[in-house]
């Protein structure tokens, strides 16, 4: 019932209404913003990637292509906002390098760095492993809840957590 009401208001986002589009982030912005906030990003970061994204659907509407929830979709939208501002965090400090002294500096780039490879890495995963490892590690869903949005056996959830892992301790380490 909810998915039906989200593909019927992203239809009529697409055809220009504006109160669909609020009621779309009504529904979903905060459900968003927790996961952004568990991502990393800050309260500013995380306010600006909700415009964003919402900005994003309202002029992409049309290109969903109904492949997957619409809560998955302005997710996804989010997320490759964070990566990017994420991104550009870092290259800012990268060039701050030069106005601050080297031992300062490499502990936050060094963070920094973490962090980014351990998206890009995350990034990699298959995806089955990957969509396991973000409802369980990211968005804090439970085994069972995560099994139930993937549509497979909370076994196969826990295996693929654990496969994204150890995957994961081995690249990023």
């Amino acid at each position: 019932m909810n998915e039906f009401r989200d593909r019927r208001l992203l239809r009529r986002v697409a055809e220009g209404d504006q109160r669909a589009l609020a009621e779309l982030y009504e529904r979903h912005a905060r459900l968003i913003a927790m996961r952004l906030r568990r991502s990393g990003a800050s309260v500013t970061e995380t306010e600006d990637i909700l415009q964003e994204t919402f900005l994003s659907a309202w002029n992409s509407a049309t290109g969903y292509r109904g492949d997957g929830p619409v809560a998955a979709w302005l997710w996804s939208i989010a997320r490759h906002r964070l990566n990017s501002t994420a991104r550009s965090a870092a290259r800012s400090r990268a060039r701050e390098v030069a106005v601050t002294s080297p031992s300062d500096v490499r502990s936050e780039e060094d963070g920094w760095a973490t962090a980014l490879d351990a998206r890009q890495a995350i990034d990699r995963l298959d995806p089955d492993l990957r969509s396991a490892f973000e409802a369980v590690a990211i968005e804090g869903l439970s085994v069972r809840s995560a099994a139930a949005r993937l549509g497979v056996p909370e076994g196969t959830v826990k295996s693929r957590v654990h496969r994204a892992r150890s995957l994961l301790r081995k690249e990023v380490t």
